[in-house]
């Protein structure tokens, strides 16, 4: 890698820790060796000592996913790649391409899916947000509020935007859905101010160069630069570490990972996580395992 090293955020409140951990694990396992800094509710002790890995406390009783531009602002660097919690990288390629687009002042974010120029919630974006410049045309793109990176010089505007319409507009406490105007929340202001930033001064990927897992289909022809892809993001509720029972169909690409980074391989962050004998076999895709999902896939 070259002297040019953004530094890598994501959130780990609550019980997102454990996703936060395997996100880590993935870089390291990828060789990527860029400052991680990680937005906590209380200290971590899995984190002490772990080089280039930085805690910051956020008291606040704001929900995690309002809080990417809390952090970013209040512990800034002059290059940042964001990623949340749930997401565990695939390709190391990934960084070597933000960190070439932000050197050319790109923001770069990935592509969500399509919201046509005109659907209704564009217009409470726009009352929200106004496209300050007449010129600027409206696109199609829905942009994942999980994944972005920029440069603080060139971006900090945006942070500022997206924490003040955030504040102002949503219940910062809350998750998803809780505005019937907003219903992605967060998602929702970051596309809100994204759509006015003109298309030249972005850079982005689309599925399947990355993949949410609760998403089977989605409407981009299959090419891609990263095989198979970027990075997975665990969206949906599916999150492993909340798993109490194995459930009633196999793991998906995500969980095998999550697996892989924090029972057979944590380094360099261990965290001795409990596991049953059932959920252990679930995630092992042992033979066993398999008899119990055609089981339950019966009854």
């Amino acid at each position: 890698m070259n002297n040019f090293a953004a530094t890598v955020y994501t959130i780990a409140k609550g019980n997102y820790k454990f996703g936060a951990f395997a996100l880590i694990n993935s870089l390291r396992a990828n060789g990527i060796k860029n400052p991680i800094v990680v937005g906590t509710d209380i200290h971590l002790k899995e984190l002490e000592n772990v080089e280039q890995v930085t805690q910051v406390v956020l008291d606040s009783t704001w929900n995690g996913i309002n809080l990417k531009p809390v952090l970013l602002l209040k512990h800034p660097a002059d290059y940042f790649i964001y990623f949340d919690a749930d997401i565990i990288l695939t390709d190391a390629g990934l960084i070597t391409e933000i960190e070439k687009r932000l050197q050319e002042k790109k923001f770069f974010t990935c592509v969500d899916g399509i919201v046509s120029e005109h659907e209704i919630r564009r217009h409470y974006w726009q009352e929200i947000y106004p496209i300050k410049e007449a010129s600027n045309q409206l696109t199609c793109w829905y942009y994942n509020s999980g994944f972005f990176a920029g440069s603080f010089k060139d971006h900090q505007w945006i942070l500022e935007d997206w924490k003040q319409l955030n504040q102002t507009y949503l219940d910062p406490e809350a998750y998803l859905f809780n505005n019937p105007k907003l219903p992605m929340g967060d998602q929702d202001t970051f596309n809100a101010i994204l759509q006015t930033l003109p298309t030249q001064n972005m850079a982005s990927i689309q599925m399947p160069d990355w993949r949410a897992v609760n998403i089977q289909a989605h409407p981009f022809y299959h090419i891609a630069n990263f095989r198979p892809q970027a990075f997975l993001h665990c969206t949906g509720k599916d999150k492993p570490w909340l798993f109490h029972h194995a459930p009633a169909k196999p793991p998906t690409a995500y969980h095998d990972l999550w697996y892989q980074y924090i029972i057979k391989s944590a380094e360099p962050v261990t965290c001795n996580f409990p596991l049953s004998f059932m959920l252990n076999e679930w995630f092992k895709r042992s033979y066993l395992s398999r008899i119990i999902i055609k089981i339950k896939a019966v009854f």
